[in-house]
């Protein structure tokens, strides 16, 4: 590594951090001797091709995301036919995946419109702008030089260092953040693969249930109770939300009454949404708390420790003392703590977010009202005891959207207060059935 270099030449000579001992210490040394412990932690990940997590095109699916499809990359119009959830679902490539479930939940959706009309969007509908935000995180999309460039542009995450002999944080700045490059680069990793993890779990669980309803209910002309029981009967235990979603859907298939029909679909998608944001929560929990700690501590240790060894006396000694008496532990303690702080937020500032056709919604904020004000006219004063019932469970602020904000996404009974305005507030938008 080149030495750390000031506008000055003289500077450069004067700066005991230019020192040729430093070479032997370069951060990519440092990082690739303390990498190995830091990734014991990392067993969930997959087993990745970077290339592929960070290539800005999509690759194209290399399966058909449809009978009678050539996988509706870039079209306008759904696919038609069988969608082939379980291909899909085995894609490897994280990347084309992503965009194959998008499209998949693009195909669901419609067919779903097929049998109970767009007047509503359904839950598929609301999962192809989901899956198409996991697909930033999933691409990263530049993550990794965005968040060194935060680290570059506020040195305080270094804190003090004079308490321990190094002076001021302006010299060790370069050393430290090239240092931590990689490691920034594995956590950021760690929190793509959980997103990843997530969108295809969803996908696989939850896309074969809205295609066996249309594939049950396609061509019907009124409501068979019988039917309907026999095809609810089908659902396994452990999917009783899913079951009362579909129970719903299959009602409001034939509703008449605007007021009623809008109200069985939100009920259906909010019980969906129950259930797969339970299903989801160690993928969420994983994506957010990433083991940083552990990561970033023997790089911030060693390049201190290098710096420390490297200056002339009597810095040198104030070093040493230093870190025989316990400073410099509570100083690396510090600075991973501050360095743990800014790679939370930046992240999930960075994941809580959802693009919409009208906008994108930060999910740390209450919702904003939609099209036709805070809730469509046919949601806006709910009739169903039912529906107040289950609203009753997860939503903190009833009839409003004050109070929706998710602090912590972490949370499930956050995420579901969030998410039931989210439903109620955009269901009745129409340009939520836009291709992705």
């Amino acid at each position: 590594m080149a030495p750390i270099r000031s506008e000055s030449q003289a500077s450069v000579r004067k700066n005991p951090l230019s020192s040729r001992r430093q070479s032997a210490h370069a951060p990519g040394r440092l990082t690739q001797k303390a990498l190995p412990a830091a990734e014991a932690g990392a067993s969930n990940r997959l087993l990745r091709d970077d290339s592929r997590f960070e290539s800005s095109a999509s690759a194209r699916p290399p399966v058909a995301l449809a009978e009678g499809s050539r996988g509706a990359v870039g079209t306008k119009a759904p696919p038609t036919g069988k969608v082939d959830v379980e291909g899909i679902a085995n894609m490897k490539d994280p990347v084309a995946r992503n965009h194959a479930i998008t499209q998949g939940y693009y195909a669901l959706s419609n067919q779903m419109a097929g049998l109970l009309g767009k007047e509503n969007a359904n839950w598929a509908t609301f999962g192809v702008w989901a899956s198409k935000q996991a697909g930033v995180s999933i691409r990263q999309e530049d993550l990794p030089k965005a968040f060194m460039d935060v680290l570059k542009g506020d040195k305080t995450w270094l804190g003090a260092l004079s308490t321990i002999g190094l002076g001021a944080a302006d010299p060790l700045l370069p050393l430290m953040t090239e240092a931590l490059k990689l490691p920034i680069k594995h956590a950021l990793n760690r929190v793509s693969d959980a997103i990843a993890d997530g969108n295809q779990k969803l996908f696989r669980d939850i896309a074969p249930e809205f295609q066996r309803f249309t594939e049950t209910f396609k061509g019907d002309k009124k409501y068979d109770a019988a039917k309907v029981a026999k095809y609810l009967a089908g659902f396994p235990p452990g999917k009783e939300n899913l079951k009362a979603a579909f129970a719903d859907y299959a009602k409001a298939m034939f509703e008449k009454n605007p007021d009623k029909k809008a109200e069985l679909m939100l009920s259906a998608n909010d019980r969906v949404g129950v259930h797969e944001q339970k299903l989801i929560q160690g993928e969420v929990e994983r994506a957010l708390n990433a083991p940083i700690k552990e990561t970033f501590a023997p790089i911030v240790r060693g390049v201190l420790d290098t710096v420390g060894k490297t200056l002339p006396f009597p810095a040198n000694a104030t070093y040493l003392a230093a870190k025989a008496s316990g400073l410099v532990d509570k100083k690396v303690d510090d600075i991973v703590n501050r360095l743990s702080g800014l790679f939370r937020r930046f992240t999930t500032e960075f994941m809580m977010r959802l693009g919409l056709p009208d906008g994108s919604l930060n999910l740390g904020d209450d919702v904003t009202p939609g099209a036709q004000g805070a809730f469509p006219e046919h949601l806006r004063t709910l009739e169903s005891s039912e529906l107040k019932q289950l609203l009753s469970q997860y939503d903190k602020t009833p009839d409003s959207l004050k109070g929706s904000a998710a602090n912590d996404w972490s949370k499930f009974d956050q995420r579901m207060n969030y998410i039931v305005d989210l439903f109620r507030s955009r269901q009745q938008d129409p340009r939520l059935f836009a291709a992705p």
